[in-house]
């Protein structure tokens, strides 16, 4: 086989390309999360889609599921989806809770009347709803946006000033380990 130097040039440019990729790729799952309190909006980039999360309430909930029977108790929030730029669908089955120890409670996968609709929301439009979770060990104090393989926005009850009643502060990041206190 004979390589002619337009071959080798084209290899070493794909190649390239390869390696930029996969150093880009490794650079962007690096990023680290946003985390707010509880009732703070965070954006979502896509490219020029643009989604606004609020996410808020986190608490108990009393309500009735058909056709689910929880292994542990139900916790709901409240949850709005803003498209601030293109036509964003909500990603509604990327979100779950997390309890102070880092245990992750999944989404109730279950089509609620109440739930938030994840049917395309167009620019400057938005939609609310609630999530459900089975917390089967502590109670949760954040909810998590995680893309399947990193976590991208956090709202947790551990930022100082965020909104919980009767949450105390032990750390930033929900299930990260307790940061060493600057109370006296």
């Amino acid at each position: 086989m004979k390589f002619t130097t337009t071959t080798v040039k084209t290899v070493t440019g794909v190649a390239g390309i390869a390696a930029v990729s996969v150093f880009a790729a490794a650079t962007a799952s690096a990023t680290a999360p946003t985390i707010q309190g509880f009732g703070t909006t965070e954006s979502l980039i896509d490219g020029s889609m643009v989604t606004a999360y609020t996410v808020s309430n986190l608490q108990p909930s009393s309500i009735s599921i058909p056709g689910y029977t929880p292994k542990g108790t139900l916790y709901q929030a409240d949850i709005t989806a803003r498209s601030n730029g293109g036509v964003v669908t909500p990603m509604v089955k990327d979100f779950s809770a997390r309890g102070p120890n880092g245990q992750i409670y999944q989404l109730i996968d279950k089509v609620l009347p109440n739930g938030l609709n994840p049917a395309p929301i167009p620019q400057g439009s938005e939609s609310s709803g609630t999530l459900y979770f089975d917390a089967t060990g502590a109670p949760p104090n954040g909810v998590v946006y995680n893309d399947g393989l990193q976590d991208i926005l956090i709202w947790t009850s551990n930022v100082p000033g965020a909104s919980a009643p009767g949450a105390p502060y032990s750390s930033q990041v929900p299930g990260a380990p307790p940061s060493p206190s600057t109370r006296t």
